[in-house]
């Protein structure tokens, strides 16, 4: 049976099949819903596909979009589905692109369209038994591909500087700093996050931490790799309100051990400081697509992506991969020393240790436990602040020697 998510679709699907009926009902000015079955014989189709979902043990997520794209569809036909031909169903992919604005958009109608097809009118073979393996002719010319042409690059990647800044705003907030560094190490999907418990660590001696992904994990049961981000994950867990307790979710919302931190909570936070900080607007997802470009400007194989995040093959990298030809040629500058940009030096969010032996995060600046400066840049400007005032003490120095020698000669004083 397929568990609630953290998004509550359950309730949500729950509602659905409970107001079938109303989907054939057109809908009023103002009101909240668009579309509905303009043809009463196509509400068959609603519940064949709900004991198909349960059949194949659908999640809910996944069967309330399923149910999207079949409203649409049943408010672009007046026709019974199964009696629909080739023209019909151009006609109902050409509103589709009308309506729908992004490519991923329109991949997602017309794929959808494809599966529900051949779920409720599946091809039969020559001893007229149903084949799942045939697509219906009806529906077999389509192509989820559209053209690259009108793809638009998204607008929530961050360099390094920028993603020291974010995580320099919510110094006040452990939570929040080893939220984003674990992603961008990880690539945790954000909901697998909400899921996790204190018994879900396992620390290493004190250098790093496998952190389990026991439930609600897409790709199944796997564990995150902590070792860049364990220093956050110390800096948060010394204040978790309920650490002593192995049930407590690690990542919290309010006071209360019960209450998850939601990929929601977290993309308001993150772009209530974008906007203070003046920079590109990210959410919970972003922070992944920049983990795997890092990673691969980074020079790490997609093997090595590909197990990091836990999926089954390396096809999902370019997904979400942002690096560009620009970028491959700035690191390739840098690493012959031909350009000097930080931003293309380090595309690595290591942890640092101080000179104390303390280990910190990669955003930190002074450290915690000696107060010394932990920036190479800040280091630099105090050295050269510390060589000037040295220089100046003994410029002074050797005025007053000179006074003072000149003072016992007056007075006749030896020089001793």
């Amino acid at each position: 049976m397929a568990e609630d998510d953290i998004y509550k679709s359950k309730a949500r699907y729950e509602k659905i099949i409970k107001n079938l009926s109303l989907l054939a009902v057109k809908p009023e000015n103002g009101s909240r819903r668009k579309y509905y079955c303009k043809n009463i014989n196509n509400l068959e189709c609603f519940k064949q596909m709900c004991k198909i979902f349960e059949v194949k043990d659908t999640s809910y997520i996944r069967r309330i979009r399923l149910f999207k794209s079949l409203i649409f569809i049943v408010d672009s036909t007046e026709k019974d589905l199964k009696k629909c031909e080739r023209e019909d169903v151009n006609e109902i992919v050409a509103r589709g692109h009308k309506t729908y604005n992004t490519p991923k958009t329109k991949e997602d109608i017309i794929r959808d369209l494809k599966y529900m097809w051949k779920c409720l009118f599946p091809e039969k073979d020559e001893k007229g038994r149903v084949d799942e393996t045939i697509v219906p002719y009806t529906v077999r010319h389509l192509s989820p591909k559209v053209d690259k042409s009108k793809q638009k690059r998204r607008k929530d990647r961050l360099n390094i500087e920028q993603l020291e800044k974010l995580m320099n705003f919510f110094s006040r907030s452990p939570m929040m700093q080893f939220y984003i560094a674990l992603i961008i190490e990880s690539l945790g999907r954000p909901q697998e996050l909400s899921y996790l418990r204190i018994s879900d660590l396992e620390i290493h001696d004190n250098t790093y931490a496998k952190i389990y992904v026991s439930e609600h994990g897409k790709e199944g049961t796997k564990f995150l790799q902590c070792i860049d981000s364990y220093p956050y994950l110390l800096k948060w867990f010394t204040v978790h309100p309920f650490k002593d307790n192995k049930n407590a979710f690690l990542f919290i919302a309010s006071g209360r051990e019960d209450n998850q931190f939601t990929p929601v909570n977290a993309t308001k936070q993150l772009q209530k400081a974008c906007e203070r900080l003046n920079l590109p607007r990210v959410t919970a997802y972003s922070l992944k697509r920049n983990g795997v470009t890092f990673a691969r400007l980074r020079g790490e194989s997609d093997v090595e992506i590909q197990h990091k995040a836990g999926w089954t093959s390396t096809k999902q990298i370019n997904t979400y991969d942002q690096s560009n030809a620009e970028d491959v040629l700035k690191n390739q500058l840098a690493k012959r020393g031909l350009i000097k940009d930080k931003n293309y030096d380090m595309f690595t969010p290591k942890q640092k240790t101080c000179l104390c032996g303390e280990n910190l995060g990669f955003a930190e600046r002074i450290c915690p436990k000696c107060k010394r400066l932990i920036h190479q840049e800040d280091i630099k400007k105090q050295m050269n602040a510390d060589n000037l005032t040295t220089q100046v003490l003994k410029k002074i120095g050797e005025q007053n020697k000179e006074l003072i020698l000149k003072a016992m000669a007056e007075l006749g004083v030896r020089n001793v």
